[in-house]
């Protein structure tokens, strides 16, 4: 899945995958005395071999290893990132942190490793964890007492939702992660000249994560911005161009200018069609929104992480469709069987 895609999903997957920018983002996020607790230099982004085949389907964002300052104690960190509502995150993270505790154990007679769970989220609500489906009828009092006894897994969130320019300007960060984080947060909403000055409002941020990462960094920062805005890619060149007092030809990677080419090309209508779904979606009220989301909870239960090309079709459903769904849910071994043609 590349950046037209999951926009959101790839920019913060080429910017965290860093070590250093993960570690800078937990830092500031973790309780003091955890961070102090914590070994840093040892902190290293766990590889794919880590896993076991059990893992694969549930892999998480990005998932890193560290030890323990004191003893021999290693800790685990996952990283999530939420670009929107997540039903049913917390059992997920669950699951996937128990599975997790057991893949990274060098002997079978070792401890299992401390596990710690962070979101980053940002989306166009603040965050709000969701009730377990069977708890949605049941007087608040009472879904509150089950809900305190359900096995869970918690969650330290980042929300980005509520935070302004300058808290996110002020926060004790280093440069490229501020910048990854305004971007989350902003650029979505903006419109092409606001793109413009936000990312000149960030120049001195430009500069400072270019020294430290180079390329790399402007060309995730252009990508996202040309593709979750209206922004004019001449435009956005120039503006970068400028702030890093560098030629074009010197800004621009050979996959940028591939992707630029193809997304003047033809991809232009595909987020316009994007777009015309997502405002659609954004104005389906009542009833048929509720059990869509309803299903997909169940789903998660019944499934585990549900793909995308699913969550869409789902959304996109009829009542019809939905209440044959949700009547085969019980009875069906797999997702392709609650899906299959009458």
């Amino acid at each position: 899945m590349g950046i037209l895609d999951a926009p959101h999903d790839t920019f913060f997957g080429l910017v965290f995958r860093h070590a250093e920018v993960a570690a800078d983002w937990l830092r500031s996020v973790l309780p003091t005395k955890v961070a102090r607790a914590i070994a840093w230099h040892t902190f290293v982004r766990a590889s794919a071999r880590s896993f076991g085949m059990r893992l694969q389907r549930n892999e998480s964002d990005h998932v890193f290893l560290a030890r323990l300052r004191r003893g021999r104690g290693r800790i685990v960190l996952v990283l999530e990132h939420k670009a929107e509502r997540a039903p049913d995150l917390s059992s997920q993270a669950l699951r996937y942190a128990v599975d997790l505790r057991h893949a990274v154990r060098r002997r079978p007679r070792d401890p299992d490793p401390l596990v710690i769970a962070t979101v980053l989220h940002h989306s166009a609500k603040p965050w709000h964890p969701d009730l377990h489906p069977h708890l949605v009828a049941h007087p608040e009092a009472a879904a509150k007492a089950l809900e305190a006894l359900q096995p869970r897994l918690p969650l330290l969130v980042d929300d980005l939702t509520a935070q302004s320019e300058a808290a996110l300007l002020a926060r004790r960060l280093r440069p490229t992660t501020r910048l990854a984080l305004l971007c989350l947060r902003f650029l979505r909403q903006c419109t092409g000249h606001q793109v413009l000055s936000a990312i000149d409002r960030w120049a001195d941020l430009v500069r400072a994560a270019h020294r430290r990462h180079g390329a790399e960094i402007i060309d995730a920062l252009s990508m996202y911005a040309l593709t979750v805005s209206d922004v004019r890619q001449q435009p956005l060149v120039d503006l970068i161009s400028r702030i890093l007092q560098r030629p074009e030809d010197m800004v621009i990677s050979t996959a940028k200018r591939i992707y630029m080419k193809g997304k003047a090309e033809g991809k232009a209508e595909g987020r316009a069609k994007g777009r015309a779904e997502g405002r659609a979606e954004g104005r389906a009220e009542g009833a048929t929104k509720v059990r869509a989301a309803t299903l997909l909870r169940l789903l998660a239960k019944r499934f585990g992480p549900i793909p995308t090309a699913v969550s869409r079709r789902v959304r996109a459903a009829g009542s019809a469709e939905l209440d044959r769904w949700t009547d085969r849910i019980l009875d069906a071994r797999t997702i392709p069987e609650v899906f299959a043609p009458s």
